[in-house]
């Protein structure tokens, strides 16, 4: 085996504890270019040169079990600006070191914060250089930035939104009301019918201020003790979670758009939540943390804030009924909602709950936190693949490159030992402000490696985590439909991975959508290259029958056709026509008129469409080809036809292929 530096040489992930599919199996999985390229049985020896991604030691350590790198949809990282509570050095740091591959970032508690392009724009600059994990981020939507939305999803990148629902701690970041919710909602649809599917999830605080307002002014006017426990959780009633989670369930019903709810703790909630999901299959998701699945209210010391978060931490019967809604798949996501803070603003000496202020730092801690509860349960191993991984990818639709082990995704793993313990050292952890309250806790879990894209970034007793491999992460699933502005090819690797409507949509960019050939290329998958695929789709197209040959050109957009349709059926000849910038004269619609009359006379001499490879030209010069081809025999130009089609793919493939 030479262990020699390349780029595109293979790698192979070998272990005896592997979480695939929902199972857990020896296997060997394979990595071609920071891609996962394939899965064999355990013992699988290639014929060519390759690099062992872990030790022999860890691979046949029957204790070890490797998942798909952790995805902690709920961070706040609060670069720029309140760096002096967290940034992505140290956040992305401590992701690293609890085998967490990619963190979606919250739009506050940064500043500026994140509710529009510009602020948006600044915390892109503010990541450069510091990424030890992949990183995507959230934009905020508030009181009067709806013009701002479809910009920093377009321009941006953002892979989803945040709102409050209830004074959110920083006066920058206002609460939104109904009405602000409705208008950002319509935007939504605008965007995921008119932008080509940019299917972007509105996430919710879910709390509403009366109820808490009505609980604090009776503790005041009780003169609660503010450094009780049990003070602040009077003040953060269920009552405030349960009436603004139904209020986001009708609006998601009414519009159809997907919605989640972050840090759910009301219990009191669960079975309405569960009969919108499951019965009245309502858009909409929940999540928990790991605070409110460990911690109770009844064990949570006097004065002792490290403990406050908002939603509070709740009774052991809430505890309880929340493992139980993700056994049942009512809440389907487990998070960190890491936010930390100043040990100052924590007010540690004074102990008043009801003024320090609200966040739990355990970004580091997740997998040995949810594992020490899971297993007290019985719970699968594997749930928390789901549970962690696949679903919070799924939710900011980042699942085709993020989540389980699976051919085509990233090459992000968590080798982990569940078996052995440890007792969690504040001091030792890689995040900026290291008091927390799981300091001194017994856990199960000791993280061996995290490896991200085949590229091993943090081992077990590393204090500190040097590369800087990670990137920021957009939407890219949606990139290949055919309608949306700006789409892209994935990897060759993903594609070979995709199922039959999703690998039809890929190569509908290349091809349109043309049946006889893309159902005949899906079996003949896997490719080694796209320029492989397109020789393939030129052999297949030779070999079919006329008929077929007629639907494969016919799948073609007219040249001509109004610019409108165009850009229905694929942006892609939208611009291959020139249409973005075409300004309609009399003289253009002069030119549409004569395209239109010989398309028809094209289309009934020879009983298929006209395609040429336009290769730059305008449509005037169009019409003498077109004219010229009214002169050929049927043969002739089907033959001519075709062979530019395969012209078109070959141009389309150095446009799109994802670099």
């Amino acid at each position: 085996m030479n262990t020699g530096n390349c780029n595109n040489k293979l790698k192979i992930l070998k272990g005896r504890n592997i979480i695939i599919n929902n199972s857990i199996k020896e296997a060997s999985v394979l990595v071609r270019n920071g891609i996962i390229c394939g899965i064999k049985e355990y013992n699988y020896e290639p014929t060519e040169e390759f690099d062992l991604l872990i030790s022999k030691e860890l691979s046949e350590n029957k204790d070890i079990v490797i998942m798909g790198g952790l995805v902690d949809s709920h961070v706040h990282v609060n670069e720029p600006g309140r760096t002096e509570w967290e940034g992505f050095v140290c956040a992305t740091s401590a992701a690293a070191a609890g085998g967490v591959t990619t963190i979606i970032d919250m739009p506050l508690n940064s500043s500026p914060v994140t509710t529009s392009l510009d602020s948006l724009n600044k915390k892109i600059e503010a990541m450069k250089d510091k990424l030890r994990v992949d990183v995507g981020l959230l934009g905020g939507i508030v009181p009067g930035n709806s013009n701002e939305i479809k910009r920093m999803v377009l321009e941006g990148g953002v892979v989803g939104f945040k709102s409050f629902l209830v004074h959110s701690g920083i006066d920058e970041f206002p609460h939104v009301q109904e009405t602000d919710i409705q208008e950002a909602m319509e935007i939504m649809k605008s965007l995921a019918v008119e932008e080509g599917g940019r299917d972007v999830v509105m996430m919710f605080h879910a709390e509403i201020g009366e109820p808490i307002e009505k609980a604090t002014a009776k503790l005041i006017e009780e003169n609660a003790d503010p450094r009780k426990y049990n003070t602040f959780l009077q003040s953060r009633p269920r009552e405030a979670e349960n009436i603004a989670i139904n209020m986001i369930l009708e609006l998601s019903k009414k519009n159809n758009v997907r919605t989640h709810i972050v840090h759910l703790s009301s219990s009191d909630i669960l079975d309405t939540l569960d009969n919108a999901i499951h019965k009245e299959k309502i858009p909409i998701t929940a999540e928990t943390t790991f605070h409110y699945l460990y911690f109770v209210s009844e064990k949570v010391p006097d004065g002792e804030t490290l403990y406050k978060c908002c939603p509070p931490v709740r009774e052991e019967e809430n505890k309880e009924l929340l493992w139980q809604a993700l056994q049942r798949g009512t809440i389907n996501i487990i998070v960190s909602d890491h936010s930390p803070c100043t040990l100052e603003l924590k007010l540690v000496e004074e102990g008043d709950f009801m003024k320090a202020w609200g966040g739990i730092s355990s970004l580091q801690l997740g997998l040995p936190i949810i594992w020490t509860e899971a297993k007290k349960r019985d719970i699968p191993i594997h749930n928390l693949s789901k549970w962690m991984s696949d679903e919070p990818a799924r939710l900011v639709g980042l699942n085709d490159r993020k989540g389980s082990i699976k051919i085509g995704r990233d090459a992000d793993f968590v080798v982990w030992n569940p078996k052995e313990e440890f007792v969690v050292d504040q001091d030792k952890l890689m995040v900026k402000n290291k008091h927390s309250p799981y300091h001194q806790q017994r856990l199960f879990g000791i993280i061996y490696e995290t490896i991200l894209r085949g590229d091993s970034i943090f081992k077990k007793d590393q204090e500190r985590i040097t590369k800087v491999t990670g990137q920021r992460l957009i939407q890219t699933k949606i990139h290949t439909n055919p309608t949306y502005p700006k789409p892209f090819l994935p990897t060759i690797e993903l594609l070979n991975s995709l199922d039959e409507p999703e690998f039809f949509n890929c190569i509908h960019l290349l091809f349109e959508a043309a049946p006889p050939l893309a159902t005949r290329l899906y079996a003949k998958k896997p490719f080694r290259s796209y320029q492989e695929l397109i020789n393939e789709a030129e052999s297949i197209i030779g070999s079919l029958g006329d008929e077929d040959k007629i639907v494969v050109i016919n799948a073609h957009p007219r040249i001509g056709l109004n610019p409108a349709e165009i850009k229905k059926t694929s942006s892609i000849s939208f611009r291959e026509q020139g249409l973005e910038n075409e300004k309609i004269d009399e003289r253009v619609i002069e030119i549409y008129s004569t395209l239109k009359t010989l398309n028809e006379q094209y289309e009934k001499q020879f009983g298929f469409k006209f395609v040429e490879f336009v290769n730059g030209r305008s449509k005037e010069q169009i019409i003498p080809v077109l004219r010229e081809r009214l002169n050929n025999s049927k043969d002739q130009e089907l033959k001519t036809g075709l062979k530019a089609m395969t012209d078109i793919s070959n141009a389309r493939l150095s446009k799109l292929i994802q670099q």
